[in-house]
């Protein structure tokens, strides 16, 4: 199985589904597990929902923010039951399995949002990826340990296929990189007056998009921050 996945969960309200997430995971063999800003932090209700999996809850890492989360990430891909009006590359779910088998020494990232609200239109900036797993029309809002159910067990399947790994010796460059350079690249369109008080949201946003496309490597990303690094030198 592959041992790069990480499951983020964003804002768990319920210590429950920690737990019904983590049996989800290990038996489809997953057991890297990560918690942002939990509402509670695993309790016995968590413990007792893993069953056998409770060393899948007590190895996981919980973080303050997502920043901090994703700083060694090098593909973010968000889970969402709802159309999103942000323009994050869409992908079904045969085509997110693809994409992990394609890079099984990636450092990826599948990020699933509060049960009530979801995926933040500012967590939507942190991934290159979005995938809406297809429901009935009439109710598609899954529970939480569902959604990671689904995703685990469909990616436990493909294993099956004889299928070769596309390797890609590539560098990704991790989020930590990725969101330096977004600062620096907005503090210089701020200085430049490209962006202003009024459009500097919307065009943070689609920054964002842009480049998250491109899955940069490491040396792109230090070459733009290098071009970056020259127009602030000639601009003052």
């Amino acid at each position: 199985m592959l041992k790069n996945i990480e499951i983020l969960l964003l804002e768990t309200s319920h210590p429950g589904n920690i737990g019904a997430t983590a049996r989800a995971m290990k038996v489809m063999g997953l057991k890297s597990l990560s918690l942002v800003k939990p509402k509670k932090l695993p309790t016995n209700d968590s413990y007792a929902l893993a069953v056998g999996c409770k060393d899948v809850i007590k190895r996981a890492k919980i973080f303050d923010n997502l920043t901090d989360a994703l700083e060694k990430s090098e593909i973010n891909i968000g889970f969402s039951s709802r159309e999103r009006k942000a323009n994050v590359p869409k992908l079904t779910i045969d085509q997110c399995i693809k994409l992990l088998y394609a890079h099984p020494k990636k450092k990826i990232s599948i990020l699933f949002g509060n049960e009530q609200s979801g995926l933040s239109n500012k967590d939507l900036l942190m991934c290159n990826y979005l995938v809406k797993l297809p429901t009935y029309k009439d109710y598609q809002s899954l529970n939480l340990a569902a959604a990671v159910q689904i995703f685990s067990y469909e990616l436990f399947k493909y294993s099956f296929k004889h299928t070769k790994p596309l390797l890609s010796k590539v560098k990704l460059a991790p989020t930590k990189q990725k969101n330096f350079f977004y600062k620096e690249l907005i503090a210089l369109l701020m200085n430049t007056k490209f962006m202003t008080k009024k459009n500097v949201k919307s065009l943070t946003q689609k920054i964002h998009i842009i480049f998250n496309k491109a899955l940069l490597d490491k040396d792109e990303v230090n070459i733009l921050l290098g071009i970056i690094a020259s127009i602030n030198r000639k601009v003052k």
